[in-house]
């Protein structure tokens, strides 16, 4: 199978993925257009670093993960890609950016890198690439790779590749993916049969010859539009985008709603749903620490999306609501703290606040504002006890098996009293609930024995796994024991939650695995992560930050490291089991040993 372009950057791009240091913005990024809806940034050089300090290189990865031809032949496509000019410590960029209406095709993905040498970098596209023809473009050099609809440009410093995608169809450009169309070869095993094309149908020689052409020069065109994007036309005119590059981060993640949503990929978003998301960015990164995996993320909201949520989203969540939880052996928790009346206005800036109410009071009976004022969007939700516990089968009674179970509480605040009853006693709830006193319970009976324990006040809606821990938690009288430093963690957000890894892996049964190598590898995972915790807060009028820290039980070791090392030794095992069932099924089906038959008319041995 002939090797390309494609396939030398994403043995670069995967081995900075696999593997992953400057604070100053990297070049690479220049030549990414505003218009790109999504990008994603992979810092080599800073990935690689923290894996070869700890003793792990590509050498010994492919060794460990790889049977002996495999590792060979993955090594040798890793020299290549370390001998084909490319920068495999520079920062690798990939992007997606629409255009045009779907019927044109003019979205493409393209990805972006450093060149050391462009001199090697021509040398092993002529030896690699089929029907290799340079071309020359203004100051850059480029080919065309018609089978895949795709161009390579370069110059002495810099290498843009451009695909063109359907957009249409993006789920074929998903990895693994077995109709895709290859992008090594252009879409076409060198091993397989090619199916049969109805001549009727084959497309003229000259006319396929003609439309190549064409694609060819306008995609010949977009490279070098990328090669020379004027600053303004940059993605790095975007402050969130420039912020991102200078977090100094493992690796990072843009996302652009508007170049999206205005390249005529989605017509049928309204005017106004696109005016009140003017402006709005998010932008993610991850960072491999000693013991823990950090993750952030920042949502810029746009002028008028600002202004609502300087409106209602100054709410930070009631503690109170999650320390009366009974138990010190708490499993996880969500804490959130929403004030609904932000979707309402949300609705009504886009203009659909009418058609929302018609569709609402011709079930009801109520307004939007009825719902919104009914509840305060104080919630939580808290789990204790998680353990594997046998049932007995249904229909199989003195049979039972194994199911996770825990014991949890849901509790939602009610905001005006006069809204709240007024939905509850709606068309569309009074056959579901009546009112004894100042509860309300299931109006049937039946689907009260179905229904979890609950207690419905024009306090709280409260839900329970059983209704003892349901009556301790409303007595108010328990106090949740969480780990040190995490009540501190959430006070002040409007988002927090928590969960203990250790103790969720930690139920799963060994015996339920087969093979000693798989129990090796389950105590491992056990051995591996703590926690997980996530805090959202409003950092001012018009960003949303967010901050994930994954725990792992070895503080001294980096994580990437954790992590490589625990694939590595999946991967031998998964190896070593598919290697035994391989075997098994050869024996199965070995041919016998024919035993001859003497004869008919052969005498007999003396």
């Amino acid at each position: 199978m002939k090797r390309t372009i494609s396939k030398v950057l994403l043995t670069a791009v995967s081995a900075a993925v696999i593997l992953s240091s400057c604070s100053k913005t990297p070049d690479e990024s220049r030549y990414i257009p505003k218009t790109a809806g999504l990008i994603i940034d992979l810092n080599a050089k800073q990935l690689t670093t923290k894996l070869v300090t700890n003793g792990i290189t590509v050498d010994k990865l492919f060794e460990a993960t790889q049977s002996k031809d495999t590792a060979n032949e993955m090594m040798k496509a890793w020299k290549d890609a370390e001998n084909s000019g490319i920068d495999l410590q520079s920062h690798f960029f990939a992007s997606y950016v629409f255009q045009g209406q779907p019927a044109e095709h003019k979205s493409y993905v393209s990805g972006t890198a450093t060149l050391k040498d462009a001199d090697k970098f021509e040398a092993y596209l002529k030896k690699t690439v089929e029907n290799f023809s340079l071309k020359t473009q203004n100051d850059f050099k480029y080919i065309w790779i018609a089978k895949q609809h795709a161009i390579v440009g370069w110059t002495k410093s810099t290498v843009i590749y451009v695909n063109a995608v359907d957009p249409n169809n993006l789920e074929r450009y998903v990895p693994g993916n077995n109709n895709q169309d290859d992008p090594v070869d252009g879409g076409q095993d060198a091993d397989s049969t090619a199916t049969p094309v109805d001549a009727a149908t084959v497309t003229p020689v000259a006319l396929r010859a003609t439309e190549d052409d064409a694609d060819m020069k306008m995609w010949v065109a977009e490279v070098d539009h990328l090669f020379h994007l004027k600053k303004e036309e940059s993605a790095g005119s975007i402050e969130p985008f420039a912020k991102l590059l200078k977090e100094n981060a493992d690796a990072g993640i843009f996302v652009n709603p508007e170049a999206i949503y205005n390249s005529g990929q989605f017509t049928m978003i309204p005017a106004n749903v696109k005016k009140l998301m003017e402006g709005t960015f998010y932008t993610g990164t991850v960072d491999f620490q000693n013991g823990k995996m950090l993750f952030n993320s920042n949502t810029y909201l746009g002028k008028e999306i600002a202004a609502i949520y300087k409106k209602y989203g100054k709410k930070e969540i009631d503690l109170d609501m999650l320390r009366k939880y009974p138990s010190d052996n708490i499993t996880g928790f969500i804490s959130y703290a929403f004030d609904f009346h932000m979707i309402g206005e949300i609705i009504k800036a886009t203009g659909l606040d009418g058609v929302v109410n018609m569709a609402i009071s011709g079930k009801s009976g109520l307004s939007m504002d009825d719902i919104l004022n009914a509840f305060d969007g104080q919630l939580v939700y808290v789990a204790s006890d998680f353990a594997m516990t046998k049932k007995e089968m249904t229909y199989s009674p003195g049979e039972f098996y194994e199911t996770p179970t825990s014991k949890w509480i849901f509790n939602l605040k009610v905001g005006n009293k006069d809204a709240f009853n007024k939905v509850m006693t709606s068309p569309m709830l009074k056959d579901v609930f009546t009112r004894e006193g100042d509860h309300y319970v299931p109006a049937n009976p039946f689907t009260a024995a179905t229904m979890p324990a609950m207690s419905i006040t024009d306090k709280f809606i409260t839900l329970g796994s059983d209704s003892v821990l349901l009556q301790q938690y409303l007595a108010g009288k328990g106090s949740a024991k969480l780990p040190e430093g995490i009540e501190g963690k959430i006070k002040g957000s409007m988002l927090g939650g928590y969960a203990n890894l250790e103790k969720i892996i930690a139920v799963v049964p060994e015996d339920k695995v087969d093979g000693a190598e798989e129990k090796d590898v389950l105590k491992k995972v056990k051995d591996l992560f703590k926690d997980f915790t996530v805090v959202s807060k409003n950092e001012g009028g018009d960003v949303q930050h967010a901050e994930a820290v994954l725990n792992f039980k070895n503080k001294d070791q980096n994580s990437l490291v954790q992590l490589v090392n625990l694939g590595t030794e999946t991967v031998k095992v998964m190896q070593a089991k598919k290697a035994k069932e391989k075997a098994y099924e050869d024996s199965l089906f070995a041919a016998p040993v024919d035993t001859a038959m003497p004869a008919a008319n052969a005498e007999p041995a003396h």
